[in-house]
């Protein structure tokens, strides 16, 4: 597949900002918002430091009930600190729920 713009993934992102939780295994509920979607990841700022290959449940909220919430299984593959504070969190879906 040939594209002629800046973007190269597999999947084009689509931009949100939609409230969304996740679930650290043994370490209880948190709430983010959600930055970005593509069909094999997803992006988001929480004010919870993870680690790289740590393995969530998330659960995303659409503001339009329109849309089925998203639940699935997601492994780390990026953490960034974020402006103002927080962290900027990358994540590949390994499952959906």
């Amino acid at each position: 597949m040939s594209r002629d713009y800046d973007e190269k993934r597999n999947f084009i992102r689509m931009c949100m900002d939609c409230p969304m939780t996740f679930t650290r295994y043994g370490g209880g509920v948190h709430v983010a918002t959600a930055r970005d979607l593509s069909g094999s990841g997803l992006g988001f700022v929480t004010d919870q430091a993870l680690t790289l290959g740590e393995v969530l449940a998330v659960q995303v909220t659409p503001q339009q009930a329109v849309v089925a919430p998203l639940q699935a299984e997601v492994e780390v593959v990026r953490v960034q600190p974020a402006n103002p504070g927080g962290y900027d969190i990358g994540v590949t879906i390994r499952r959906f729920l």
